[in-house]
């Protein structure tokens, strides 16, 4: 009864219009993702829902050539590294993305840690969405988080280097 209710007071244009909203914010924040040099885009958005995950461009680069060893080692701190991540970012109640294991085509199908995103609040604004990449980005600058990415470099420098 309740949705009937809700429905009848935005019909069926207001529910379109807010669909279109989320598909239309989802599409613009894997744009911004894409352009960001510290973040890979692992899913095209579907309708509202896209994912993504903290992936400098030079580790990107690197794993693109990597062997399936150490790019397992890498994935596997990355996955670290984005789990803490959106712990802080979700303890620190600013802004909030929720994470979420996905077999990611790009990297074998392996299994990866992403941020997941649903852009379903229709007040979603582009300047809302720079802030959450900002935030993202000043968490990945903590301690427990430089640490696990300067293990990452090394073995990045470790493998071109031997």
């Amino acid at each position: 009864m309740l949705v009937h209710a809700g429905f009848s007071i935005i019909g069926r244009k207001g529910y379109e219009l807010l669909i279109d909203l989320g598909i239309e914010r989802a599409r613009v924040f894997a744009g911004m993702v894409q352009q960001h040099p510290d973040f890979e885009l692992t899913s095209v958005p579907e309708l509202n829902i896209l994912t993504y995950r903290y992936c400098p461009q030079t580790v990107r680069q690197f794993l693109a050539g990597a062997d399936a060893t150490i790019s397992c080692s890498i994935n596997h701190l990355l996955d670290q590294v984005n789990q803490l991540m959106q712990k802080i970012q979700r303890e620190a109640g600013k802004t909030f993305v929720s994470r979420t294991r996905l077999r990611v085509a790009a990297y074998a199908h392996k299994e990866l840690t992403v941020f997941r995103v649903v852009l379903a609040n229709p007040l979603t604004t582009e300047a809302i969405l720079d802030e959450v990449l900002d935030e993202q980005c000043d968490i990945a600058r903590l301690p427990e988080i430089a640490i696990l990415l300067r293990q990452i470099d090394a073995l990045c420098l470790e493998r071109s280097v031997g």
